[in-house]
């Protein structure tokens, strides 16, 4: 796994939520984007339990669950609170499967720095959609 594909998954949830306000997509693909959403948020609060984020990452990540959360359309959120949990403990949702993020990560790549650049690239996608 390569920490940018998970950098671009939330960024590409972002970006794709400016979509989801011009044209609703499916509910397959919003409840797509809401669980990878929650598993974003739980991974960064794993980064702050750590010691590698401060707090303030967890209240943007707590604005992107929310912005996802409200998109226009009816989704399946059901496994919100267990994707965000797993993420919590440092499980990343890939293909469908949770997998140990740290066990993940490329060797010249620490969860430090993953959870550094994880962090940069969701404040650059809140601020693309102004929050």
């Amino acid at each position: 796994m390569k920490a940018t594909s998970w950098i671009l998954a939330l960024t590409t949830t972002i970006g794709l939520s400016g979509l989801a306000r011009a044209e609703t997509p499916d509910p397959a693909t919003l409840k797509g984007m809401y669980d990878t959403g929650r598993n974003m948020s739980g991974l960064i609060k794993h980064c702050v339990d750590k010691g590698y984020l401060k707090a303030d990452s967890t209240e943007n990540a707590n604005k992107m669950v929310a912005f996802v959360a409200n998109m226009p359309g009816e989704f399946d959120k059901a496994d919100g609170d267990k994707n965000e949990g797993f993420g919590r403990k440092g499980e990343v949702l890939a293909d469908g499967q949770y997998k140990s993020l740290e066990g993940n990560l490329p060797p010249d790549l620490s969860l430090k720095q993953w959870c550094e650049q994880a962090d940069q690239g969701m404040r650059e996608g809140l601020k693309q959609i102004g929050l």
